[in-house]
C-alpha cells in the first residue's frame, strides 16, 4: 500500500474540483476516496484539502451527476484505485492534453 500512496493523495488532489460545493454528492465521493488513504494522518490532510478547495472551485449540475454517478456505481473503491483502469473508471486518470491550437493558429 506504501507504492500507492502518492497515487491516491495524488487522486484525492483531482478529485478535489468535483468535490467543491456540491452538496452531500461530490463530498462523500472525496471523503470515500480520501479514506483510501493508508494512515489516519493521510487521510484527515485529504479531507481537510477537501473542505479547503470546497471554498474555491464552482461546481456544475454535471459534475454532481457524475458524482452521484460514481457513488452508485461503486467506480471509486478503494481496491479499485489500486489499478490503472479502476482510476480510469473514477475519473482520476489524466487523458492527455488536448492540441495546442494556440500555437497552431499562430503558424499559419
Amino acid at each position: 500500500m506504501n507504492r500507492l500512496k502518492p497515487l491516491l493523495l495524488l487522486g484525492c488532489v483531482l478529485t478535489v474540483p468535483l468535490a467543491v460545493g456540491c452538496g452531500d454528492a461530490c463530498l462523500k465521493l472525496a471523503d470515500q476516496i480520501c479514506n483510501c488513504q493508508p494512515d489516519d494522518a493521510s487521510r484527515s490532510a485529504c479531507q481537510a484539502q477537501v473542505r479547503e478547495q470546497e471554498k474555491v472551485f464552482p461546481i456544475r449540475n454535471a459534475d454532481q451527476q457524475r458524482c452521484q454517478q460514481a457513488l452508485d456505481t461503486n467506480a471509486c473503491d478503494c481496491q479499485k484505485l489500486t489499478t490503472p483502469e479502476g482510476r480510469v473508471a473514477c475519473g482520476l486518470a489524466y487523458t492527455g492534453a488536448p492540441p495546442d491550437t494556440a500555437a497552431a493558429a499562430q503558424s499559419e
